[in-house]
C-alpha cells in the first residue's frame, strides 16, 4: 500500500469545504488504488480538527464515571436499586442475520399458508457497541483506514 501523508491543521470553521475536500481526496485515492495506477506514490490528505472530532470516539475520564452510592461531591447516598428491582445487563454487541427469500423467486409469497419457510441465511452481521467494529460473517467491513486516521488524530491531539 502506498504511503500516506496526513497534515493536521486548525482553521476557522469552513466545514462544508473541508468535508467536500476530504471526501474528494478519499475517493480519488481509493479510485486510483482500485484502478491499479502505479504512478500514485503518495497522497496528501488534510484532516482538520473538526474531522478528527468525527473520527475519534469520545472516552470520558474515569472521574466522571457513575459510582453507585456516591453523589457528585463524593458524599454517601442511598442506593438507587431497591429490593425486588430488576437489573438488566446491557449487551456488548448487536447481532442479526441477513436473509434471502428463496420462494419469492418462484412467485410464492412467504406468508402463504402451508408454504415452507423460504428464508435462507446469507450471513451474520455483528456490531460491537464498545469498539464500533462492524463484521459480516466474522470479516471486518472496513479496511482499517478510518482506524488509522483516528490513531493519527489521537497522536496529533496529544502533542
Amino acid at each position: 500500500m502506498d504511503a500516506r501523508h496526513f497534515t493536521f491543521r486548525r482553521s476557522p470553521d469552513r466545514a462544508r469545504h473541508r468535508v467536500l475536500a476530504a471526501t474528494i481526496g478519499f475517493c480519488a485515492v481509493f479510485v486510483l488504488e482500485a484502478a491499479g495506477d502505479s504512478t500514485v506514490r503518495a497522497s496528501t490528505i488534510t484532516v482538520t480538527a473538526t474531522d478528527c472530532q468525527r473520527l475519534v470516539r469520545h472516552q470520558p475520564s474515569a472521574d466522571v464515571a457513575y459510582k453507585p452510592g456516591v453523589d457528585v461531591n463524593g458524599n454517601a447516598v442511598a442506593p438507587a436499586d431497591l429490593p425486588g428491582s430488576v437489573t438488566i445487563k446491557t449487551p456488548t454487541e448487536v447481532t442479526f442475520d441477513v436473509t434471502y427469500d428463496l420462494l419469492s423467486n418462484y412467485g410464492v409469497a412467504s406468508d402463504t399458508p402451508l408454504a415452507p419457510r423460504g428464508q435462507a441465511v446469507v450471513g451474520t452481521v455483528k456490531y460491537d457497541l464498545l469498539s464500533g467494529a462492524l463484521t459480516f460473517n466474522g470479516e471486518r467491513l472496513d479496511n482499517g483506514e478510518a482506524a488509522a486516521l483516528a490513531d493519527l488524530c489521537r497522536a496529533a491531539e496529544a502533542q
